[in-house]
């Protein structure tokens, strides 16, 4: 039976990994966002900063 060498991950799959974990915070900053109780209508520039703020959280 042959064996599989994967090597290093390609910078495509690199790439790819960074999209889907920007992807991921940023549906969890929209259902945070989403699941609080607001006087006015939310922006997505409302969903960013708390996106942003928790990019920052993951980092520490």
């Amino acid at each position: 039976m042959s064996t599989i060498d994967a090597g290093e991950p390609s910078p495509e799959l690199d790439d790819a990994e960074a999209q889907m974990r920007r992807l991921d915070l940023f549906r969890r900053a929209h259902a945070a966002v989403s699941d609080l109780t607001w006087g006015e209508n939310v922006s997505v520039y409302d969903v960013l900063q708390v996106a942003r703020f928790l990019e920052e959280k993951e980092e520490n």
